[in-house]
Parts: structure tokens; sequence; C-alpha cells
């Protein structure tokens, strides 16, 4: 059950939410979802025992970029909508089931992976970077996905 509020600029969304009703309710959102590029791999992935926790507040920006992005790739390898949580925050990173402080979220958006219930994974904001050579290479989310899924 989610919780929605209205603000100037936007509607914020708080708890249990389904895809539909993000995209109904927030325009950005929406667009983002539809401007992202389709996502392929030469590989595929074992999803069995995979599910994920995506806790994300409507207000923010990094979530407004990145929220969309994910589930286009989660789609495009093959995740069931039913293997997805979506969990609306409300701007002290929480909800009320109290997720965000039972799970430790600091950052905006948290995407935990599971498998058979057990964390193996986590994204926090935005995917990382690494240095190679002095050099800071960005890694893209795609990237951050593939190799939490491949351990």
């Amino acid at each position: 059950m989610s919780i929605q509020v209205f603000g100037s600029t936007h509607s914020l969304l708080v708890g249990d939410i389904t895809k539909n009703e993000l995209f109904s309710t927030n325009k950005q959102f929406h667009q983002n979802y539809l401007d992202a590029q389709v996502f392929s791999l030469d590989q595929t992935f074992d999803l069995d025992g995979i599910s994920l926790k995506i806790l994300f507040g409507t207000w923010c920006h990094d979530s407004a970029r990145e929220i969309p992005k994910l589930l286009r790739i989660l789609e495009d390898i093959d995740m069931k909508p039913e293997m997805i949580s979506l969990i609306g925050l409300n701007y002290q990173k929480n909800e009320p089931l109290n997720r965000g402080t039972l799970l430790e979220i600091k950052k905006t958006p948290t995407i935990i992976f599971y498998r058979y219930g057990e964390e193996i994974g986590r994204i926090e904001e935005s995917p990382k970077s690494r240095i190679e050579g002095g050099i800071i290479i960005p890694i893209t989310l795609e990237e951050n996905i593939s190799f939490i899924l491949k351990n």
C-alpha cells in the first residue's frame, strides 16, 4: 500500500508501489523509462532465487535518473515483476513499515539484490567508478548489475 502526497512540483509516493503507479503519477520517471536504451548482453543470468528491493524517492533526482533505466534493464534480462519490490521513501529515507531504517538506507536510490533471501549486493545512489592507472573510469549500471548477478 502506498501513500501519495502532493507537493508543488511532484507527487511523493511512499511505501510499496507498482511501476504503473510510479509512471502514472511521475511523468519524469515515465519519460526517462521511455528514453532508456534497450539493454542487451551476450550472456544470460541465473535468476533462480533472485529478488530485488528498490528503495528510492520520487523527490530524488538520482532516483528519477537511475530507477527508470534500472527497470528497463531488468525487463531486458527477463526479471519478472514479482521478483521486484519498488518501495517509495519519504524525505527522511523511510516509509510506514520502517524498511528504510531496517535496511540501513543512507542514499537514494538503493537497490538491494537477494538470492534466496540473502543479500548478495547493493547499488547505492548511482553506479560507482573504478580507478585504473590513476584515471577514474565510470562503471555503468549494467556493469554493476552484471557483476552482482554473476557472483
